[in-house]
């Protein structure tokens, strides 16, 4: 897969390959400008890439009816909308007969259910325009859990958990990984002690998978990700 936006002289994606396994957790980590927003960008063909690229099921993306692939995937980005209704219909939007069960247990799966019992009308409190109200991980938790009550097979987190603290965001993608009905999930993060958790991390550099591998096999490696790991780890140690 490769893509060069319109009237950009270096492509922002080069001849990136690899297989997600169904039921698999990928992160995407890298610096800045690495290309990783535009490759998740194009799996939902939100980019116009070429034919024979790309492939969902053994099926080219850009044949897939649009409504077709899109439902088939969640998508968070990292600054969802959230409406000025309350935190239930928030997260019943992407599947409005859910009953109150479902979205309690959606909410679950994304860490926001303790806190939501704490406001004023639990999921009946109204949640201000844009999400005013909400501090920005809890803003960031019920776009998680709107996308996991629509239940696709492929869920796609943008940085979608930038907001929140690195052990609660651990803890979002344990529980996306276990369970009999696992999710397809791939996840950008800049929080590598979250991504760390994931099945295999893809390092990203210039457009470019640099490095693919476990934790484990990438810490032991002389490379990017062993650079990046070091990095945060002394940023932490100084905070």
């Amino acid at each position: 897969l490769s893509y060069t936006f319109p009237g950009a002289s270096q492509p922002a994606l080069q001849t990136v390959n690899f297989t997600l396994a169904p039921g698999e957790t990928v992160a995407i980590v890298g610096p800045i400008g690495a290309g990783k927003s535009t490759l998740v960008n194009a799996l939902p063909h939100l980019l116009d890439i070429d034919r024979e690229q790309l492939f969902l099921d053994g099926q080219d993306i850009t044949r897939i009816r649009l409504q077709d692939l899109r439902s088939a995937i969640a998508y968070v980005p990292q600054d969802s909308f959230l409406f000025s209704t309350s935190i239930h219909n928030n997260i019943a939007y992407g599947n409005p007969t859910a009953d109150r069960t479902a979205v309690e247990s959606a909410a679950k799966q994304a860490q926001i259910h303790p806190e939501i019992l704490n406001f004023p009308q639990q999921y009946d409190t109204i949640v201000g325009e844009r999400g005013i109200t909400l501090s920005g991980g809890q803003r960031q938790r019920a776009a998680l859990a709107r996308a996991l009550l629509a239940d696709a097979p492929i869920l796609i987190l943008d940085d979608a958990l930038s907001s929140v603290d690195n052990q609660t965001a651990t803890q979002i993608l344990r529980n996306l990984s276990e369970g009999t009905r696992r999710k397809t999930v791939l996840f950008i993060s800049h929080q590598l002690s979250a991504a760390a958790s994931a099945d295999r991390l893809f390092v990203m550099d210039q457009g470019k998978i640099v490095q693919s591998g476990t934790h484990a096999e990438l810490i032991a490696q002389t490379g990017l990700y062993q650079t990046l790991w070091d990095k945060q780890k002394l940023e932490e140690i100084l905070q």
